[in-house]
């Protein structure tokens, strides 16, 4: 039993499967304890994507890069609730107030997979899930919480 949670813990967290970037209407960084990863693979994406809109996630006191991202258009948000879950729900929001038919999620392996599910639960355009580069010793710390998050999203907010 503890190696087959194991396993799946691994290949949910540590080794996740993402989605290959390409060209995306928006790309939405997930705040979190990695998002200086996440804020740099995203500007990498807009950068490789100049027509896309940068979308941040700012919670908490993390300010919107606005002075360090002239040549990108940014969209800089504040979820509520302050989780994964208001994340999904202020870009969904955002998709369909500015049209999107495509939005990309960046974000670190250990929260792939859980992103994917609380996007997909809010919206239902093209959705794809990246992962920004992160350390294995990064991702295995966060797999309690990744699990316990995982548990929340699957058993007790089945909705958006």
């Amino acid at each position: 039993m503890v190696l087959a949670v194991a396993i799946v813990d691994v290949r949910l967290f540590v080794v996740p499967r993402s989605d290959s970037p390409t060209k995306s209407d928006a790309f939405v960084v997930l705040g979190g304890r990695t998002f200086n990863a996440r804020l740099k693979a995203g500007l990498k994406l807009a950068d490789e994507y100049p027509d896309s809109t940068l979308v941040v996630s700012t919670p908490g006191r993390t300010p919107c890069p606005r002075g360090s991202l002239p040549r990108h258009r940014l969209i800089c948000f504040v979820p509520q609730p302050s989780t994964t879950q208001g994340e999904a729900r202020a870009a969904a929001q955002l998709a369909t107030e500015h049209g999107w038919t495509s939005m990309t999620v960046v974000t670190t392996a250990d929260q792939v997979w859980r992103a994917r599910l609380r996007f997909a639960r809010c919206w239902d355009g093209d959705l794809r899930v990246v992962q920004a580069a992160t350390s294995s010793w990064v991702r295995i710390r966060e797999i309690p919480y990744e699990m316990g998050a995982t548990v929340k999203a699957e058993v007790f907010q089945r909705s958006c």
